[in-house]
């Protein structure tokens, strides 16, 4: 059994059709066909339902996929162990929530040293972020904290402050003391999975507001948009917001300790090979630390 047939296999699962299989791998489609009925003899067993509209795995087909997933990974891993370390190649896929404010300054740095490593880019909430790290569709992302999944590594990557935001309308129609007073108002926050989110929802129950109003937007823009409109509050990172609060278009305000600090790390399988590629990426986060630290103390 040939890797490159496994490689052909799994082509023709993803796409269920032996013609864009051939298109995508760049073989001719007898070939494709050939060398699925060739792998079929070696496992014994048909490995897809065949019909009309393409090819489906059937449940032989299903449990080879497994396997076959377990390769490329394993194929890959030999790759990322013998790279020449003066000239890296290869890729990355990274994860990262929207709101990680020092994340260009890490791609920029990684980039100017190793220019033949691609990085490709996943965004979403924490949560979701993680389990594609789980399952093997991520290299790495970064989530805010906490974190408490034990096959994790964590490699601490920024600090930020959590302030509330509100229009600088506010200002207007009374003299805004306190974070405190603008819990009345409606919520615009990320999904469900964002450690902001998070946060308000344990300051609300220790403040004892019962089923307060949110609306929720996928992007910071169209977040930070609606709250500069006066339709109501967001929590986010300090950094995020003084941008709009430098242009007079909002107002920050602290809120209570306990809620006010967090952590953005990141995350890899602690049993997945760590290749030079991302050994290097980590080295450049803690850098890109240390830089920060310097400048702010």
């Amino acid at each position: 059994m040939e890797v490159e047939d496994i490689r052909i296999f799994m082509a023709v699962a993803e796409y269920g059709s032996v013609s864009l299989a051939a298109d995508k791998l760049g073989y001719v489609q007898p070939n494709v066909t050939a060398r699925i009925r060739s792998l079929e003899r070696k496992i014994g067993h048909p490995l897809f339902h065949r019909h009309r509209r393409g090819m489906t795995l059937n449940v032989e087909g299903r449990k080879l996929l497994t396997y076959g997933e377990q390769m490329m990974r394993l194929m890959d891993e030999i790759q990322k162990a013998f790279q020449d370390e003066r000239n890296l190649v290869g890729s990355l896929c990274i994860g990262l929530v929207e709101t990680v404010v020092g994340f260009p300054e890490i791609i920029s740095s990684y980039h100017n040293k190793h220019k033949n490593v691609d990085i490709s880019l996943v965004s979403g909430v924490s949560t979701q972020l993680i389990e594609k790290v789980l399952k093997f569709q991520l290299d790495g992302a970064f989530v805010a904290e906490p974190v408490n999944v034990s096959t994790l590594d964590q490699i601490p990557a920024f600090d930020e402050e959590i302030v509330l935001v509100c229009s600088a309308n506010e200002k207007g129609k009374k003299q805004i003391q306190s974070a405190k007073e603008l819990l009345h108002l409606p919520f615009i926050l990320f999904n469900e999975g964002c450690q902001y989110r998070e946060r308000l929802q344990q300051w609300l129950k220790d403040e004892q507001i019962i089923s307060p109003k949110i609306m929720e937007f996928a992007t910071l823009e169209t977040i930070m948009g609606t709250v500069v409109s006066g339709l109501g509050v967001t929590l986010i990172a300090r950094s995020l917001a003084e941008r709009y609060e430098r242009e007079g278009l909002v107002q920050l305000f602290p809120i209570p300790e306990p809620y006010r600090n967090l952590r953005i790390v990141y995350v890899r399988r602690s049993d997945s090979y760590l290749g030079v590629t991302e050994r290097e990426f980590i080295k450049t986060i803690s850098e890109v630390k240390e830089g920060e630290n310097k400048r702010t103390n």
